[in-house]
């Protein structure tokens, strides 16, 4: 176990700490799409205009995407959805392609260390995350023992979407918790935004270990 992981801290005012999944913990797969993509010869412009609206979007809409990510419409409905560039996006996107980054999602093993470390003390863990139904596989394989986590909100199962503050809000009445006793972490700032907007501290992680020393310091606060 790394050594800054320390051992028996337990919290005073925080009582839950809630990870994102996707760069928190597992490593982000934004590297792995563009490196397939660039493998493929896909049209690189063409597919990140039709991509990155949809997961990096910085509100909770109706389009197909964000449709996609709270259950209410299939993969295969969303990648017919995006025109010109559906075979090169299924390719990247679709589980029965050879090439769907899924096949090499991973865990981050210090932030999944510090998950770990975490459900030994009195301190709750959440997953509160975004997701895609047909990519649960490729997540469970990366993260296969969700019963260290107290509770476990995606999106596709719940019909919320991060940065929508209910999604935030579910998790504190799951846990029974305040607002301010509890963390957040993403890698994506406006969902670090979302959580603020209801008063959870909230880290944007850009650094692991960073991410890692600032919560440490909250719970011994």
């Amino acid at each position: 176990m790394s050594g800054h992981l320390e051992i028996g801290y337990s919290p005073k005012v925080v009582k839950a700490v809630l990870f994102d999944v996707a760069g928190v913990l597992t490593e982000s797969y934004g590297h792995i799409i563009l490196e397939t993509a660039v493998a493929i010869d896909a049209n690189i412009d063409l597919l990140a205009e039709a991509l990155i609206p949809v997961f990096l979007g910085e509100e909770d809409t109706d389009e197909m995407g964000h449709k996609l990510e709270r259950g209410e419409v299939t993969l295969d409905e969303f990648l017919a959805s995006i025109g010109p560039v559906e075979q090169d996006a299924r390719v990247l996107l679709h589980p029965d392609s050879e090439y769907f980054f899924g096949h090499a999602f991973s865990p981050n093993r210090e932030m999944m260390a510090f998950a770990n470390e975490l459900a030994t003390t009195d301190c709750m863990t959440a997953i509160v995350s975004n997701s895609v139904k047909e990519w649960m596989p490729a997540w469970e394989t990366a993260i296969p023992d969700r019963s260290i986590f107290d509770t476990v909100i995606l999106s596709s199962e719940v019909g919320l979407r991060k940065p929508n503050p209910a999604m935030y809000t579910l998790a504190l009445e799951r846990l029974e918790i305040s607002p301010d006793e509890a963390v957040f972490l993403d890698d994506f700032e406006p969902m670090v935004k979302g959580a603020e907007q209801v008063g959870i501290h909230a880290i944007h992680v850009t650094d692991h270990t960073e991410a890692i020393k600032q919560v440490q310091e909250l719970l011994k606060s």
